[in-house]
Formats: structure tokens, sequence, C-alpha cells
């Protein structure tokens, strides 16, 4: 049996480095090692909430030393701008989901933005855990 540290290490990574895919992560972990579904979907949302967590903390930082993380930031603001402030569920949920905004740029943002990191990641984590569930209940039916 695999540790699950395996599963929830890719997908804290996978949260800001995009081919260390999480959901190719808990596919794995569901068809070949024969997980439950929906304890993969908790164990990978985890992973990416302990992201959101250390994003939301230091996102200022990671941002000075990566411009490209900076550039997807500053197109979610620009897109985004003053409908966080009125609508944090929505944007939370729509990013736990579907990933619109990304969850890393919504996580680094939310300081700057005045957004309670209290209220925006666990919305996340519940929108991640149901995107995960989903993803692993589509591959394994094919």
């Amino acid at each position: 049996m695999r540790l699950p540290l395996g599963l929830v290490g890719i997908a804290f990574i996978g949260t800001v480095f995009w081919p260390a895919s999480p959901e190719a992560a808990a596919v794995l972990w569901t068809l070949r090692y024969g997980w439950n579904p929906l304890l993969v979907a908790l164990l990978a949302a985890t992973g990416q909430a302990g992201a959101h967590v250390v994003l939301y903390l230091f996102g200022d930082q990671i941002r000075r030393r990566w411009r490209w993380f900076d550039r997807q930031c500053e197109r979610a603001r620009l897109r985004l701008g003053k409908r966080l402030d009125r609508n944090l569920v929505w944007v939370g949920i729509s990013s736990g989901l579907v990933g619109l905004p990304p969850t890393s740029a919504m996580s680094a943002l939310a300081p700057g933005l005045g957004l309670s990191g209290s209220s925006l990641i666990p919305v996340m984590f519940v929108g991640r855990v149901v995107r995960f569930a989903i993803v692993v209940f589509v591959a394994t039916r094919i």
C-alpha cells in the first residue's frame, strides 16, 4: 500500500508547478493502488490547501521571485478586480471547481486584495474535493 504523502506532496507541488498534475496523481492513486476515490479526493485537496496557505502567507515574496507566477496573478487581478469583494464565495467555488481563476493566483493575491484567507481557502478546498472526486469518478468509469 502506498503512503498518502506522495499524493499530498504531488498535489502541493502541482498547485504551482503545473506539470506535476494533481489530477493525474489522483487518478493514479485510485486506479493503480485501488484507493477509495473520496479518500483520494480529500488527500489531493489537502495537499493543495497546504499550498494555498503557503501562497496566502508568502505570495508577495513568491511573486517577487517568480516573474511567470507574478504575471499569472496580475492577469487574475485585472480580470476580477472589484468583483472579488462582492463575490468571494462564488469566485472561490469557481476557482476550486474549474480553476478559473487559478487557485494559486487567488491564494497569492488574497492578502493584497484584502480577502480573508480563512474564508477563501476553505471554499476552494471544498471545490477541489468535488473537482478531484469528479475527475477520479470519470477516470474510473472510462
